[in-house]
């Protein structure tokens, strides 16, 4: 089977994701794999008539120019598109989807979302984890709790509760924190880093941190297109990302997270403020038992939650249908 990869044209952490679903794809057998390059430009017309793909596959796709998505929609071959921001911009989605013949969506609500619209061929299939990457590292656990990623405002609230009500040392990293937001009372303790980091930086820094603190992104954040206001249901793959480093997450509490992981055993939630600075106090200072739940969420991870567990998947669908 012939298999043409479309990257989605995002840039930052998407070009990994479009290079580690491409990897993946060439490790299956039976495959003739092909990259199409939309920086580099080129015929896709042509390409699609030399090199006859019977699959071709691509994230998110709003990305794409109209004549490759008019061409997707009229080629003799199997379309798939990987939707990995939902619910988030379900309102962009939902123009992208009757140009593919199977859509898969890291969010099960929005699976459900999009076949109530009428579509076929929908499956929930979330991201994955790059163990290459996103692996343990031997080096001291010297910050208390870490946060990555962007500072939604129910974000940033609880970390300052929790500087607030808490002793503990804190590190932030991403886009747009500001040291300033952090009381003078509480910057001695609190690393702040306000750029985007690379996953291998970031695997870093799990590293380095007794718990990662892991909270979602608001479904009804302002800068969403989600009028739908579907509810974000499925866990995110910065959570496979953590347990890949063998690190200790603390997790905000989701419908299906006991689907993937069992509490207590490979995962601590929170549902509340309190129950959040409670359970970092109750497991920041045991460390042989965080370590366990560490490893039983990694080892879980690396069998069934890795961006190769995923491409089969896919792929097994799509052959089989």
């Amino acid at each position: 089977m012939n298999v043409l990869y479309i990257p989605s044209g995002y840039s930052g952490i998407y070009t990994y994701f479009d290079q580690w679903i491409y990897d993946e794809i060439n490790k299956c057998s039976g495959l003739t794999t092909m990259y199409f390059s939309l920086r580099n430009g080129g015929n896709f017309q042509h390409v699609c008539q030399q090199f006859k793909p019977d699959m071709i596959l691509t994230m998110l796709g709003d990305h794409l120019p109209i004549y490759i998505l008019e061409t997707i929609q009229s080629g003799n071959f199997k379309s798939v598109l990987w939707l990995t921001e939902d619910p988030y911009y379900t309102d962009r989605s939902i123009k992208i989807l009757p140009y593919f013949d199977y859509i898969f969506s890291i969010d099960s609500n929005a699976v459900a979302y999009y076949k109530r619209l009428g579509h076929k061929n929908v499956h929930h299939l979330m991201l994955g984890t790059n163990p290459s990457v996103f692996s343990q590292r031997s080096i001291e656990r010297q910050y208390d709790i870490c946060m990555v990623g962007y500072p939604y405002l129910e974000r940033i609230r609880l970390v300052l509760l929790i500087l607030e009500k808490t002793s503990y040392t804190m590190q932030l990293i991403g886009n747009n924190w500001r040291a300033q937001w952090i009381p003078k009372s509480a910057r001695s303790r609190c690393k702040v880093i306000s750029r985007w980091i690379p996953p291998n930086k970031v695997a870093d820094f799990y590293s380095n941190s007794k718990i990662i603190l892991n909270t979602l992104r608001p479904h009804n954040e302002p800068s969403n297109q989600n009028t739908a206001g579907i509810l974000n249901q499925s866990v995110n793959n910065r959570m496979f990302d953590i347990a890949s480093c063998g690190s200790f997450a603390l997790m905000e509490y989701i419908d299906e997270l006991p689907t993937y992981f069992q509490e207590g055993k490979e995962i601590v939630s929170f549902q509340t403020d309190e129950d959040c600075i409670y359970k970092i106090s109750q497991y920041l200072n045991k460390n042989e038992l965080r370590q366990e739940i560490a490893e039983s969420a990694k080892d879980k991870v690396l069998r069934l939650h890795t961006f190769a567990s995923r491409v089969e998947e896919m792929i097994g669908i799509v052959r089989s249908d």
